[in-house]
């Protein structure tokens, strides 16, 4: 029976219904209740004066490769309605919505003019998407709307988009709030009892309007809370479900306090370089060390309740540190809470950070007057830094300090760990130093601590360690029997053609072709009885064309028009090829997940894999083998473009949602992750050329210590390596980094693919991407082809090499959840 890939029921499947209702938790147990005053929240009134460009046009997740074509979304006012509330000022909405679209229609209008006369699909989409739409900020909220009303509560909903291509900008519209948003800010918080603000962005704004205008009671940051968004925030606004959410990122009180926060991006001229001056002081490891005063601290979030924590227990078994914390509920609601473990080094050898995130746990609802206790493990080694002259991971001796708390800011040292002498962890060798000079940026004076009296302080024994001395032999990748009989059968200007993506457009017959997904592996090998598989763009959710007609030949059609397809010729032809396309409509509806940065805020990794394996179950349903995500990159900088789609400032708790999210995912057999953009794509602007000029600490320490986990713990099966240069060498080409550091140091076992277009006469070079490591060439093509052939020829790419990267991209395929090996009779079909 032929498999659809989807089903022709135009009704919600019992996996869409289900992965709602798991959506719709996650958002509520991420979104973070910053301010609450005056019994603003929960509401008391079921009648709300709604207000805001993200009212009705609430965003659900970001721009660009990470979007989704769900079958509904639900924004903040049908959340509200949904939940029982009145909406009483409709009549400043339909305002609203008449000048969004006269202001978007002349958009559009100018977008095409732009793209007039391109016909390729990989030169229309980034240049159409690469100008921003800014939304209106609505017209002038007046007392006469506030009478109207009839109600003593306003939610106002400050809202941004942001996405891929673009970095976010320092100006009002973006960072900044308008002055049309400020003046109605004030209106709205002068003429309501209880206002309420909520902030709807792919990221963080700058909130210094908080201090200037009195009577905003409550803000909750909402970021992108995907299709179930609008249902989610009614649930805790209304009390029906408690906050429990955790910044994953610091506040500061003004962007000027960012260290060298003038220099991101655009911000200092060069788009050429970015150079990474603050080293190993990103996020909180700089306020914290610098003592700045910050208007949120990391791991902040208020509660309808209130929590006491009580360590119990702190013991240390040779190099692995356990806690056992106590956390009590002793407010008068349900509610959970985060632990937090933070470990101070002794500022001894290298200047550290005051302190770093080194373990986390969240608890189950725990009742009023209930408790929970909660076992949280590190090991000390975790807490080693890189020493760059000695290419080591090093724990200095002295005493360290381990702290538990609900923020960075809100911690008490739990105990002390005395190590006598320092402690070599793991020999490495340089990789990717920076090839320009860097300051040494350090607090002058280190910050200081004492240990209370009455915390255990426990003796570590150097001679517990044990010193890890990397090989960096070329891995070698051990052939099956079926591998080894399909790759004999190959010439290897043949096994060459798995080493780049197979045709993205007009495939051959008997591609395996799913529409709307991002790409597939090679597609000229059918006649050898070797069909593709797919790739699907994340991380929001599966990214793929959600209704097409099962065609009587056997093959589908898109009955839609995806909008970030909609552009110019693309449109235009995809138009034409949709009219009377015969077959039944097959629908395919993914769901359209909260975006990473809100699910970091959860703080809750078993949410992540049971997120993980929702996703897994729809790409089973759908045929897609490889998910293009869990993104990984840090916040360096509020400005950059895709934060919504990354996780944290912080290495460990990306790390940690990222394992979480790959495990889930990959408990379907066949089914697979690409964790990205390794590493240090943290600008948008011209991120194809850019060089992300950072030290070898910082890299190690900052950058890629979250991959490291994720590979660690969860094997993810393919790594994508990122657009940029990194120290002036683009990261697809890098050896040292995708061989010595993924492969040798973390034991990486899977394929590394580049990112879309990576290569090209000015940025990677393709016949340099299988020796560094770099196995799949995405999305592949004759420039790519024509690179690998001609290197082949002249002795610059060997036939081992050329093998080791096919085996690794076949293991892929062979392993899929797909059929990948023909019958005789489709082959020939195939060369009919």
């Amino acid at each position: 029976m032929r498999n659809l890939y989807g089903t022709t029921s135009h009704d919600p499947s019992g996996l869409e219904l289900q992965n709602r209702a798991l959506a719709r938790a996650a958002a509520a147990e991420g979104f973070v209740l910053l301010k609450n005053e005056g019994g603003a929240l929960p509401l008391q009134s079921k009648k709300i004066a709604l207000y805001g460009m993200g009212a009705r046009l609430t965003v659900k997740g970001g721009l660009g490769s990470g979007s989704v074509e769900e079958r509904y979304s639900v924004n903040i006012e049908d959340g509200l309605k949904n939940a029982g509330y009145e909406i009483t000022t409709g009549r400043w909405l339909d305002d609203y919505d008449r000048e969004y679209r006269e202001t978007y229609r002349e958009y559009h209008d100018m977008v095409e003019e732009k793209i007039k006369g391109l016909t390729n699909p990989m030169e229309i989409i980034p240049l159409a998407h690469s100008f921003v739409y800014r939304f209106p900020s609505g017209r002038a909220i007046t007392a006469e709307d506030a009478a109207q009303s009839g109600t003593d509560t306003a939610v106002y909903v400050l809202m941004r988009q942001a996405g891929e291509g673009n970095d976010r900008k320092l100006e009002k519209g973006d960072y900044y709030i308008t002055d049309i948003e400020r003046e109605n800010l004030k209106t709205v918080a002068a003429s309501y009892a209880h206002t309420i603000l909520v902030i709807n962005v792919g990221g963080h704004i700058d909130m210094a309007f908080l201090d200037e205008i009195e009577g905003i009671d409550a803000v909750v940051l909402f970021i992108q809370g995907g299709e179930e968004g609008g249902n989610a925030l009614a649930d805790v606004l209304s009390g029906k479900v408690n906050f429990s959410g955790k910044l994953a990122d610091t506040i500061p009180l003004r962007y000027e306090d960012i260290p060298f926060g003038n220099e991101f991006s655009c911000l200092n001229g060069d788009l050429e370089n970015e150079y990474y001056k603050e080293g190993i002081y990103v996020g909180y490891r700089y306020f914290d060390s610098f003592r700045k005063p910050v208007r949120y601290p990391f791991g902040f979030g208020l509660s309808y309740t209130s929590f006491q924590t009580e360590t119990e227990l702190a013991e240390l078994a040779g190099t692995a540190v356990r806690l056992r914390v106590k956390v009590s509920n002793m407010g008068k609601c349900p509610g959970k809470e985060v632990v937090q473990v933070y470990l101070s080094a002794p500022q001894t050898g290298r200047s550290k950070e005051y302190q770093r995130l080194i373990a986390f746990a969240k608890t189950e609802e725990i009742r009023p007057g209930g408790t929970q206790t909660l076992e949280l493990a590190f090991d000390l080694t975790d807490g080693a830094s890189y020493d760059e002259a000695s290419a080591a991971w090093v724990l200095d001796a002295g005493r360290y300090a381990v702290r538990v708390g609900n923020s960075s800011r809100d911690t008490a040292i739990a105990a002390a760990i005395d190590l006598p002498e320092t402690v070599i962890v793991r020999r490495c060798r340089n990789c990717c130093g920076a090839a320009d000079e860097l300051p040494a940026f350090a607090p002058e004076a280190p910050a200081e601590w004492e240990t209370p009296a009455d915390v255990p302080v426990l003796q570590a024994d150097p001679a517990d360690f044990t010193t890890e001395t990397v090989d960096y032999t070329e891995p070698a990748v051990t052939e099956t029997a079926q591998e080894k009989e399909i790759l004999d059968r190959l010439t290897t200007e043949e096994q060459a053609w798995f080493l780049q993506g197979g045709a993205l457009q007009n495939p051959p017959p008997g591609t395996f072709d799913i529409h709307g997904a991002a790409g597939k592996t090679v597609t000229a090998l059918l006649d050898k009885g070797i069909r593709n598989v797919v790739f699907s763009d994340g991380p929001a959710g599966v990214n793929i064309v959600n209704r097409v007609h099962a065609l009587p030949t056997g093959g589908f059609a898109p009955a839609d028009i995806p909008e970030r397809y909609n552009w110019g010729a693309l449109g235009a032809g995809m138009k034409a090829r949709l009219a009377n396309i015969p077959g039944p409509i097959v629908h395919r509806y993914a769901t359209a997940w909260p975006v990473e940065m809100l699910l970091a805020q959860t703080w809750n990794t078993p949410l992540l894999r049971e997120i993980g394996a929702a996703v897994g179950e729809e790409m089973c349903a759908f045929g897609i083998t490889v998910w293009l995500a869990p993104g990984m990159n840090i916040h360096r900088n509020p400005l950059g473009g895709r934060t919504f789609e990354y996780y944290s400032e912080d290495p460990v708790l990306t790390g940690e949602m990222a394992a979480a999210l790959t495990a889930g995912v990959q408990s379907h057999p066949g089914a697979g992750v690409s964790i990205k953009h390794f590493c240090c794509n943290n600008t948008e602007d011209n991120r194809n050329g850019i060089s992300s000029n950072v030290s070898e600490r910082a890299l190690r320490e900052i950058y890629l210590k979250g991959f490291e986990i994720a590979v660690r713990k969860s094997q993810p099966k393919t790594v994508m390596s990122s657009y940029n240069q990194l120290n002036h060498t683009y990261t697809a080409n890098r050896h040292d980094l995708l061989t010595d550091i993924l492969r040798c140091e973390w034991g990486f076992e899977g394929l590394v693919m580049t990112d879309w277009g990576s290569c090209g006469g000015t940025a990677a070079v393709p016949e340099q991407c299988a020796p560094a490591g770099n196995d799949l060439i995405m999305p592949g093509g004759d420039f790519d082809r024509k690179g690998v052939l001609e290197a082949i020829a002249d002795g610059r790419l060997d036939a081992a090499t050329v093998r080791r990267c096919a085996c690794r991209v076949l293991r892929l395929m062979l392993d899929a959840n797909v059929p990948v090996l023909l019958e005789d009779q489709e082959i020939e079909e195939c060369e009919k």
